[in-house]
């Protein structure tokens, strides 16, 4: 059955209104290539990037050396992999449990290795978890996000991030039509300066259960940590505000909620937790404050003593946990 006439006159003139725009925006030397930069995280800026990361596909930057650690950890199943963010990245307390657990059999070596990554949120977590991790079937996963995933989106939030830096079709990311329509997109999510946080409370949720149950599917033991914080009511740092939250009243109820999502998550999949934001809470204000960097996000090294210290009982306290680093390791 032939289409109708008016059909076809119709399909044919959107053919030649789109080839005409097509050409009239690359005579007028319209581009707009999506990157990074066209999305701007709260940290890491396109300098810090270019710096001192390289660009992934999956993860949208990586620690210069990233393949290197992991290549070290091929052909081994590691006994211990720390997953996270900044507080993961730069913190001493990785180095601090990892030597403490190793101590518990000190005849075979600990096979372990911290791969957070700073400015890093639960999405991206995934990510690498799916790519990265799983093929290794670790042992044992320390997921410790919370920070980066409730700070602003700057109009767009982590998973479009990715839709934008991988689009389904890539050809199609040529047309100047798709570019201008991107661009128009980008602008309007992003007016009137408000913006969702990078990953929305129910996408953090799912992330953090997916993790653990793809940790659960390769016989990994998955351990949840709550991010402890340092800041106080009506004594939140201002240099937060506006580029990584906009309302600093918010910050403390915002983190809070993050918090215990993660103790929902932990609860209905039945996995470990350690509640280290609950361990710090309850410190009186003097002596968790010199925990805390000035940022009340990062550790001092008496934190991070005092977390590796913390993340050690609570290591202890699960028997499947102290089953897994008694057992004869490869």
């Amino acid at each position: 059955m032939r289409p109708p006439r008016n059909l076809v006159l119709l399909l044919a003139a959107l053919g030649v209104a789109l080839g005409a725009g097509e050409l009239g925006l690359r005579a007028a030397g319209f581009a707009f290539e999506p990157t990074l930069e066209s999305v701007e995280f709260g940290w890491p800026n396109t300098e810090v990037r270019e710096a001192n990361y390289a660009n992934d596909p999956d993860l949208f930057w990586v620690p210069r050396d990233y393949a290197d650690r992991l290549a070290r950890l091929a052909g081994s199943r590691p006994d211990l992999l720390l997953l996270g963010d900044s507080v993961t990245e730069w913190g001493r307390w990785p180095r601090l449990l990892i030597r403490d657990l190793g101590r518990a059999q000190p005849d075979v070596p600990l096979v372990a290795a911290a791969l957070g990554t700073a400015g890093w949120s639960s999405y991206q977590g995934l990510q690498q978890l799916r790519r990265d991790v799983l093929p290794l079937r670790p042992r044992t996963v320390v997921l410790w996000f919370g920070w980066n995933d409730h700070w602003r989106g700057m109009g767009v939030d982590d998973a479009g991030v990715h839709a934008i830096s991988r689009p389904r079709w890539s050809w199609l990311r040529r047309s100047r039509l798709e570019q201008l329509w991107l661009k128009a997109r980008l602008a309007w999510r992003a007016r009137g300066g408000a913006a969702a946080e990078r990953v929305p409370p129910e996408d953090f949720r799912s992330n953090l259960g997916e993790m653990t149950r793809l940790i659960r599917s390769v016989d990994g033991v998955p351990v949840l940590v709550t991010a402890p914080s340092g800041h106080r009511p009506g004594e939140e740092p201002p240099h937060l505000s506006p580029r990584w939250i906009e309302d600093l009243s918010q910050l403390v109820p915002l983190h809070r909620r993050y918090v215990e999502i993660v103790r929902d998550v932990a609860q209905r999949e039945g996995v470990v937790l350690c509640d280290l934001a609950a361990r710090f809470d309850a410190l009186p204000p003097d002596e968790r404050r010199r925990l805390f960097a000035a940022d009340g996000i990062h550790l001092t090294l008496a934190g991070d003593q005092r977390a590796a210290a913390w993340l050690r009982e609570c290591f202890e306290s699960s028997a499947a946990l102290r089953a897994l680093l008694a057992a004869p390791r490869a």
